[in-house]
């Protein structure tokens, strides 16, 4: 294994890069001194781990995102659950003086388990570099290089401020990052998993290749607006509701928003807020009735089963349907499911 360590620290050598790598019990077999100067305050000459050196970033106040501190056994649990379900990603991070941190990670072939972390700062040259695709992502199993996601500027925990599953694509459906409940869904097999970097919907073949299909064509079309798809759960029998859009333009430095890089959104019916039909129909400048068959659809209920469940014929609730769109201006069904899940979360009850 020797010849594998001198690899890695050639590589980030070579980056200006700080390098760890783990064994299976995450415990830390190799660093070298980049890791040590950005990290004064950990003793790497004893045998330490990777939750003792996130504990120690904790105590020295590194991080700038506060819902680390609020609970960092969780915030542990989860990056222990992306390197789960996850053989190689990259991400970046913003440290409480500012730097930003690109962070790469990859479980290594043939090694009992070993994987690695990488950590450079991003600096205006690396981020031109990425911008101007001359900085693939680079897998050190095989030598391959992972599809680019397009021309990226850095967006810095944006997933950590949404209230729901949440990840960030390429159109290739290769996650790129993932905030803890999207990681926790990914954890219990809960109608998507990871295959090789990408998301998939392993029981529900029709619906893999529609989510494939949306998420290649996404930038190809003329205009972006959100598509909302359903995705079949695991022993439940309303679906999530899978959203593709781009993400909010924020950025660390030069440069515009994110291009390239697709926002994963997905809503849990049986975990929304309640709201009333009255609220939305007031919000939605629409009927009571049409309300209701607008909060029967945000639940994961068919046209079919919500004219099955009001006894009446299917031709009456698309008629209901079509009222709706016409009023509000939304183009299908997704779009009252988005803009419906949107007033639940704003204005419905957590009791």
């Amino acid at each position: 294994m020797s010849d594998l360590v001198h690899d890695l620290s050639s590589r980030a050598r070579d980056m200006n890069a700080a390098l760890t790598v783990f064994d299976k019990s995450d415990t830390l077999l190799a660093t070298n001194d980049k890791q040590r100067t950005i990290y004064p305050f950990i003793d790497f000459s004893r045998s330490v781990t990777f939750r003792d050196i996130v504990w120690e970033c904790v105590k020295h106040r590194k991080f700038s995102s506060d819902t680390i501190y609020s609970d960092p056994a969780r915030w542990i649990g989860y990056a222990e659950d992306l390197r789960r379900f996850n053989r190689f990603w990259q991400s970046f991070t913003l440290h409480s003086d500012g730097r930003v941190i690109q962070i790469t990670y990859e479980r290594l072939d043939d090694t009992d388990g070993w994987w690695y972390q990488i950590r450079r700062d991003v600096t205006s040259n690396v981020q031109e570099s990425v911008r101007g695709g001359y900085d693939s992502l680079i897998s050190l199993n095989g030598g391959g290089v992972l599809p680019q996601s397009g021309r990226p500027s850095f967006v810095v925990r944006l997933l950590d401020a949404l209230p729901y599953p949440a990840a960030l694509l390429t159109p290739r459906c290769q996650v790129i990052d993932g905030n803890p409940s999207f990681a926790s869904i990914l954890s219990r097999g809960d109608g998507l998993s990871m295959v090789g970097g990408r998301l998939c919907i392993p029981d529900a073949p029709t619906e893999q290749a529609e989510l494939s299909k949306r998420a290649a064509g996404f930038f190809r079309r003329r205009t972006r607006t959100p598509i909302t798809l359903r995705v079949s759960r695991l022993d439940q029998p309303a679906p999530y509701f899978a959203t593709l859009s781009e993400p909010p333009a924020q950025s660390v430095g030069s440069g515009g928003p994110m291009n390239g890089i697709l926002l994963l959104t997905l809503v849990d019916p049986d975990v929304l807020p309640t709201v009333s039909a009255r609220t939305v129909a007031e919000l939605l400048q629409i009927t009571g009735s049409e309300a209701e068959i607008a909060l029967a659809l945000c639940s994961g209920r068919s046209v079919d089963e919500i004219a099955e469940d009001r006894g009446v014929e299917r031709r009456t609730v698309y008629n209901q349907v079509s009222s709706i769109l016409g009023k509000t201006g939304l183009r299908n069904q997704a779009g009252i499911v988005r803009q419906v899940t949107t007033i639940c979360w704003h204005f419905g009850s957590r009791a």
